[in-house]
């Protein structure tokens, strides 16, 4: 079996089944097509959030302006609490004035179970087994953090709940009759998980995993939650789907349930982007075509040829290929031709900077508006 977090090539796509690779261009045009999937209160001033992930203990040199700064994991590459102080440091002296970082599976400290010796506390593997540690707060652990954080939000199965006040009120001179300023302050709940499903044998220095049949997410995630920070993606969304999805199907699901304005992953460099997402039938469907074929990934080559045959005479997946279009086109309609707006809608971001595997951050962090 091939490394599943490698970019496959478009024939394999193509040979693996025909019907997704064919979709997959049209379902992500009409999403664009339909325009931003929410909009900032027309009351209060857009919240800008800067979106970073898997930086691997390198730094980006020019970060954007904005008032967040999400980090969805990976800081290092080792995990050792020298390598995390040094990002951790990184990140407090950027400007922005509200920062929240979540760990991933490179961030071994953060798990008692994968640490590195230097930074062992033999206290701290006490009652923690492998399917328990991977939904255990850092606070309800032995050992304590060993992390100067600063301004940062650290978040490992927690929340936090951060204030947006109005900008400055500008002088009487300044302001005509026609302008009107935002003074309504805002607050966005953040809630961030590290746990990554393993979807082939990692190392015991890789932290938060689980095995991939495995549900670490059901339940976990507060209803109130504004933005969702995970390093793991959900199944069929800047995952490497179609067929090759790395994405979990549970926390698709609980995606599903608290529907976020903002899904911030990273994890899978090879599918950095941004989508939006409307949580309708085109969605729906288009996720169990995905999930369907998934599968397939596990086939040589040669197996994989009969993907066209199978895909011919698949006809729930026609008909779910037809729900794609059909909805996403009526979702442009509303759209564009009825003036209509998108509501409880939102984005996911794969702002993973790490350029394949290359060892260089080429990927450039993602900005949105809220």
């Amino acid at each position: 079996m091939s490394n599943p977090y490698n970019r496959r090539s478009l024939p394999d796509y193509f040979i693996s089944s025909p019907l997704t690779a064919l979709l997959y261009p049209f379902h992500q045009c009409l999403l664009r097509l339909r325009g931003p999937p929410r909009l900032p209160p027309p009351d209060a001033r857009p919240i800008r959030v800067v979106c970073i992930s898997d930086t691997h203990s390198l730094e980006w040199a020019d970060i954007p302006d904005g008032d967040l700064l999400i980090h969805a994991g990976d800081l290092t590459n080792d995990g050792s609490v020298r390598d995390i102080q040094a990002a951790v440091d990184w990140l407090r002296a950027l400007p922005h004035p509200h920062k929240v970082v979540v760990c991933g599976n490179h961030d071994s400290y953060f798990d008692v179970r994968s640490r590195l010796a230097e930074d062992r506390d033999a206290s701290s593997f006490t009652a923690v087994s492998s399917s328990t540690a991977s939904l255990r707060s850092l606070d309800e652990l032995d050992s304590p953090t060993r992390i100067e954080w600063g301004d940062v939000h650290y978040l490992q199965h927690s929340s936090v709940t951060l204030s947006f006040p109005p900008p400055s009120a500008p002088s009487a001179s300044s302001t005509s009759p026609l302008t009107t300023t935002p003074s309504r302050t805002r607050s966005l709940t953040l809630y961030g998980a590290p746990q990554v499903p393993a979807l082939m044998s990692f190392g015991p220095e890789h932290a938060f995993t689980y095995p991939p049949y495995y549900d670490a997410w059901s339940g976990t995630v507060p209803a109130a939650t504004d933005i969702l920070i995970t390093h793991t993606p959900p199944q069929s969304h800047l995952d490497m789907s179609p067929v090759y999805s790395t994405g979990c199907p549970y926390l698709l699901a609980e995606a599903w349930r608290v529907r976020p304005a903002l899904h911030v992953f990273g994890h899978i460099h090879h599918s950095y982007g941004i989508e939006p997402v409307f949580w309708d039938g085109a969605q729906r469907a288009w996720e169990r075509l995905c999930l369907s074929r998934r599968r397939r990934a596990r086939y040589s080559r040669s197996s994989a040829l009969f993907g066209f045959l199978r895909d011919l005479f698949d006809l729930s997946g026609w008909v779910d290929a037809t729900r794609v279009l059909g909805y996403g086109l009526m979702g442009v309609v509303w759209a564009k031709v009825w003036g209509g707006e998108e509501m409880g809608c939102g984005w996911m971001v794969n702002a993973a900077c790490m350029y394949g595997d290359s060892g260089r951050l080429a990927n450039k962090p993602q900005v949105v508006e809220l």
